[in-house]
């Protein structure tokens, strides 16, 4: 495992301040080589010590052999240049974007993917979890499912969270939406429905985070957070990108693509016919 992919992953976990470190390394790989651990401390607006301590969390013996193993790794690799304010607007979100996309392409799991689409098929009903940003995504899922003929039910209110978590069975389905991973009512909620042996599934970008460790099976995309964005961007992007994969799957089935092209056709008439 690479160095900033470590970082990536452990970020959850890391102390507060350590995370402040880990965030001006992984968006900002490149700078790390001209920076000493003074400056390193300056800009993540922390002590020396600190940035020691996230240094040695990392497996690395000092500053300076955290500086050449992540310069190894940057040469190696191609560190992906910084977004530039002195771009076009346009161009930023662009490139934003495209950074968000190529990442969670490489960190997808086909077979994960494949196992969820499956699983949706066979469901008598899928429910999909999600607060905040994250229900607002939930919501869009569900109606692409719906239009597919596929008995779906969003949950972006934590109490109906936990009410549906308890007549969940076996032959429904929970896919669970958080980026972070970390949203104490959607895990909670998810623990209770496994305990009626109910399937729980994840898409969120930490592997260490509870929401991952608790699920059945989870689908990692790419975190905007490790993506040196000062402005406000859709957090949900890598998400969506995945919800198309899967959308995209099914359609490939015969009937399901037959339903929705009888909705589209429904909607398209009444809209035209006014």
């Amino acid at each position: 495992m690479g160095l900033l992919q470590r970082i990536e992953e452990d970020y959850p976990q890391l102390p507060t301040q350590e995370r402040a470190v880990a965030l001006v390394v992984v968006r900002k790989p490149n700078d790390i080589q001209e920076m000493g651990i003074t400056a390193l401390a300056h800009e993540a607006k922390v002590s020396i010590a600190t940035v020691t301590r996230f240094v040695h969390r990392m497996g690395c013996a000092d500053y300076q052999a955290f500086r050449m193993t992540l310069l190894r790794e940057t040469l190696n690799q191609g560190a992906s240049q910084p977004i530039s304010p002195d771009e076009s607007v346009g161009t930023q979100v662009f490139r934003f974007y495209q950074r968000v996309m190529q990442d969670t392409y490489q960190k997808l799991d086909e077979e994960v993917v494949t196992q969820v689409v499956e699983r949706i098929k066979k469901a008598r009903r899928i429910y999909v979890y999600g607060l905040g940003s994250s229900g607002y995504t939930a919501e869009e899922f569900v109606q692409r499912l719906i239009r597919m003929g596929i008995a779906a039910f969003g949950m972006h209110d934590s109490h109906m969270m936990y009410i549906n978590s308890q007549i969940t069975t076996a032959k429904d389905i929970i896919i669970a939406i958080s980026s972070s991973g970390s949203t104490d009512d959607v895990n909670t909620a998810c623990t209770l429905a496994q305990a009626n042996t109910t399937p729980v599934y994840a898409i969120t970008a930490f592997k260490k985070s509870p929401l991952a460790q608790l699920a059945d099976a989870a689908i990692h995309v790419q975190s905007s957070t490790f993506i040196d964005n000062t402005r406000f961007i859709n957090s949900q992007l890598a998400i969506m990108y995945v919800m198309d994969i899967i959308s995209t799957r099914l359609l490939m089935e015969e009937k399901y693509r037959e339903q929705f092209d009888q909705t589209v056709r429904m909607i398209t008439n009444r809209k035209l016919s006014k």
